[in-house]
């Protein structure tokens, strides 16, 4: 020792293995503590995903083949007049009869307007039926919303919805409302 340098001022500036060995399990407790964390941590947060209605192409697809299951040919519809000079577009209507669908996207329902009447809440989840003016009274129109026909299964595995279910639902209502057109015997 140099110069009445103490032992321990001499050895300030290098480690001591006692404290070497502090800064090896600080360096390990801090790692074993962010694995554990990670570990713990649970499955990662669920986000929902966003639902969209089935396409319009598809859902005219569905409707085209829900009728022909229910031994009726479908053919292209003919536009109805409602009210306040609107029509509505019949998407898929019976060859032979005067009823058909319209499966409206919230676009169409914005044209409308107040001319297609509005559905009563204390239905609940009946369907809703319209019927034409002038020309057109006869013609009984399913009015479907596209905004009941969701599904979000094409983000990832976990969804609320599938569109099998959208799809089959929508044949459902249509089935529903051609069984109920041959039972009352509809022009």
């Amino acid at each position: 020792m140099n110069g009445g340098q103490t032992f321990t001022e001499a050895s300030k500036g290098v480690p001591s293995c006692h404290q070497s060995g502090v800064r090896s399990v600080r360096s390990g407790s801090l790692l074993s503590l962010a694995t554990l964390l990670v570990a713990c941590a649970g499955p990662a947060p669920r986000f929902a995903r966003p639902a969209q209605p089935l396409d319009q192409t598809r859902a005219v697809q569905v409707i085209a083949n829900a009728f022909t299951a229910e031994g009726e040919p479908p053919s292209a519809g003919q536009p109805v007049l409602l009210g306040d000079n609107k029509f509505l577009t019949v998407d898929v209507q019976a060859q032979n009869h005067e009823y058909g669908v319209a499966y409206l996207t919230h676009t169409e329902l914005s044209a409308l307007g107040t001319a297609l009447p509005p559905r009563d809440p204390a239905m609940g989840d009946a369907l809703q039926l319209v019927s034409g003016l002038g020309k057109s009274a006869n013609v009984r129109i399913l009015v479907l919303h596209d905004s009941d026909y969701m599904y979000d299964d094409q983000y990832g595995g976990s969804y609320q919805a599938s569109t099998i279910t959208a799809e089959r639902k929508l044949e459902r209502d249509v089935r529903d409302f051609l069984v109920r057109a041959h039972a009352e015997r509809w022009p």
